[in-house]
């Protein structure tokens, strides 16, 4: 069948029998395939405000809900989730065959889903980890002749042998270290170094050779440079590679300022900004080129690549790949279902079905690379004992009124396309329901709900435009947390 619109790919999934289930922490993050495949099924796993809405879309199993309480295993994923009895118990009442849409794999689900016979949408786990490595990257970028950032990875003892000076002299005055052990993305194991004295603290930090429960054998030194972080959306499809163009991440916006951690992802910004023509053409060459090298190792799907973009002088650093869903959907393809585009979704899911589908990739792209507007905004827990009995606003639309300096809800909504202006936004993916209960993490950068806006959140700088500044502190007012600020660049600390 040809897929030349979202009724086409409507009709090919309604010819399929079975069960289709997405599973995520929150059912936001899976609602997608539920605007092309009739009676689909969301497993998640935290209580947030915006269910009833998205039950409207989908019939979602939520554990919190079927407990009854807040879930506080540590580390909780989506093996975990599914390996749980009351969720094992909800699918097996569905029909067969029982087609699973993951986030990414874990080698214990593997085993899980074979018990179970469900059929795994996502790579296996072992090529997942393989590619999601930094030394695999790092690897990659040599081998591929891709424009690189000074540094290297080092054994972590050489984090506490060398001192600051050390690697000043080799990458400059400020420098990142990463953590690659920690495999958890957002920022987490990423540290910004200024100063001796900033160096002296992580060192102290790190004296267990552990960070987040992750014991540690190397660290990612390299130099910092200035730049736009940016990523790309890639689908590896049988027929050839699917990519969007640039889109604008948001990174370390002021209200992150208290965190230990740097390099924090806070949402993106979709607008009609033009990049200059040579950086366009570089990102999507190396896109293309590291596509291609991850489909002859038998990759399929959606990935995303991280980039730092040097617009003065028009350069472009893939800096990671991200072997899973990234932090761009759902939110990219509500987008791009606003503009009448197929999301990116429907060709992951077929790509692991044994189903003969057909499309114009060169078209496709092409809409692709189409410019579309709108932005999200991460807003996180921030400090441990913000998550003491926290209350918040109602998932939905709401809007500013000037005149009476206030904001007030308007209805239930998640979708851009409610969006009518750029005094309204949406509050979506959260905020928890904890029923009295102190929240269920403690890590500050746990995540509290999402804000979509209809227009760019920040500029390249990461400065907050004024609509979302006040929304930002609205939100937090709400939720009784005092962020660190939100005026001025989210670019340092």
């Amino acid at each position: 069948m040809f897929l030349r619109n979202l009724d086409d790919a409507k009709g090919l999934f309604d010819s399929l029998k079975g069960t289709f289930a997405g599973v995520g922490m929150t059912a936001f993050s899976r609602i997608i395939p539920s605007y092309f495949i009739n009676q689909y099924n969301i497993v998640s796993l935290r209580a947030t405000r915006d269910l009833s809405l998205l039950r409207k879309k989908a019939e979602i199993f939520c554990l919190e809900h079927a407990k009854g309480k807040s879930v506080r295993e540590k580390g909780c994923n989506s093996a975990l989730l599914l390996a749980h009895p009351l969720t094992r118990r909800f699918l097996r009442g569905l029909p067969d065959p029982k087609q699973i849409l993951l986030y990414q794999n874990y080698s214990e689900l593997e085993a899980l889903a074979k018990k179970e016979g469900w059929n795994l949408i996502g790579n296996p786990s072992s090529l997942r980890v393989q590619v999601g490595q930094r030394s695999f990257f790092k690897q990659l970028v040599s081998e591929l002749k891709l424009p690189s950032i000074p540094g290297h990875i080092h054994p972590v003892e050489a984090l506490h042998k060398q001192g600051y000076e050390h690697w000043a002299a080799a990458l400059g005055s400020t420098f990142v270290v990463q953590l690659p052990e920690v495999v958890q993305g957002g920022g987490k194991g990423t540290f910004f170094i200024n100063s001796p004295s900033e160096y002296g603290m992580l060192k102290e930090r790190l004296k267990e050779n552990a960070w987040r429960g992750t014991a540690l054998k190397s660290a990612s030194i390299h130099r910092f440079m200035e730049g736009i972080p940016a990523s790309m959306a890639l689908c590896l499809t049988k027929h050839g590679l699917l990519l969007t163009g640039l889109q604008k991440q948001l990174i370390d916006l002021p209200y992150c300022g208290g965190l230990v951690e740097d390099g924090v992802f806070c949402g993106h910004v979709w607008d009609d900004t033009a990049w200059p023509l040579s950086v366009t053409q570089k990102a999507r060459k190396q896109a293309l080129i590291i596509g291609e090298y991850l489909n002859s190792l038998g990759y399929k799907g959606i990935l995303g690549i991280d980039f730092l973009i040097d617009k003065r002088h028009e350069q472009v650093y893939p800096l990671e790949i991200n072997p899973r869903f990234t932090g761009a959907f759902p939110m990219l393809s509500l987008l791009h279902l606003k503009d009448r585009v197929i999301p990116m979704e429907v060709f992951h899911i077929l790509e692991f079905l044994d189903v003969p589908y057909r499309i114009d990739v060169e078209e496709l792209n092409a809409r692709y690379a189409l410019p579309i507007k709108g932005s999200h905004v991460l807003l996180f827990l921030l400090s441990k004992g913000n998550g003491n009995a926290m209350d918040g606003p109602d998932a939905g639309l709401y809007e500013y009124d000037p005149e009476k300096g206030r904001i007030f809800f308007l209805k239930g909504a998640f979708d851009y396309r409610e969006i009518k202006n750029e005094s309204q936004f949406i509050i979506t993916d959260g905020p928890p329901l904890n029923s009295g209960e102190a929240f269920a993490s403690s890590d500050p950068l746990s995540r509290l709900c999402r804000l979509l806006f209809s227009c760019p959140a920040a500029d390249d700088n990461g400065v907050l435009a004024p609509h979302a500044h006040r929304a930002v502190d609205w939100v937090y007012k709400k939720m009784g947390i005092s962020p660190s600020g939100t005026g001025g660049n989210g670019n340092h600390k």
